[in-house]
C-alpha cells in the first residue's frame, strides 16, 4: 500500500509539480535514451531491483559484465570501482557513455529506494 497518497509514483510525485517535472526530464533524457543501449540500461535497472538473472554477473561479457560491475559498485560498495575495473570499462566505453550509464544508475538506484519508502515496488510507474 502507498505510504503518500495516490497509486503510482507519477501520482505521488504530481503532489509536488516541480518534483514530477524534474523527474520526466530525467527519464526523458538519461534514463530512457542516451548515449549508451537502452536493453543494456535496462540490465542495470533489473540488477538494482534484484532480478535473479540480472544478478548473476559471471553470465555475461564484455560491456554487459563491466556495466553490472560498475552497477554494484555505485550501489553497493564503491572499492569495487578499482584501478582494474575502470580499465575494463574504459577499453569497453567512451567517456560520455560512461557519464550516461554512471548518471542512469544513479538516478535508477535513488527511483528504486524513494519507490520502496512509499510502498511501491523497485519497477514500475
Amino acid at each position: 500500500m502507498p505510504r503518500l497518497p495516490g497509486r503510482t509514483g507519477d501520482e505521488i510525485r504530481a503532489l509536488q509539480p516541480a518534483a514530477r517535472d524534474a523527474w520526466a526530464e530525467i527519464e526523458g533524457s538519461v534514463l530512457g535514451s542516451g548515449l549508451v543501449d537502452q536493453t543494456l540500461k535496462e540490465l542495470c535497472f533489473r540488477f538494482l531491483a534484484n532480478d535473479p538473472d540480472a544478478r548473476e554477473i559471471e553470465r555475461f561479457a564484455g560491456r554487459e559484465r563491466a556495466a553490472l560491475e560498475w552497477t554494484h559498485a555505485i550501489a553497493f560498495d564503491s572499492d569495487r570501482a578499482d584501478d582494474a575495473l575502470w580499465s575494463r570499462l574504459h577499453s569497453l566505453f567512451s567517456e560520455p557513455e560512461l557519464v550516461d550509464l554512471g548518471c542512469a544508475v544513479g538516478f535508477e538506484l535513488g527511483r528504486q529506494h524513494w519507490r520502496r519508502s512509499v510502498g511501491l515496488p523497485a519497477r514500475g510507474a
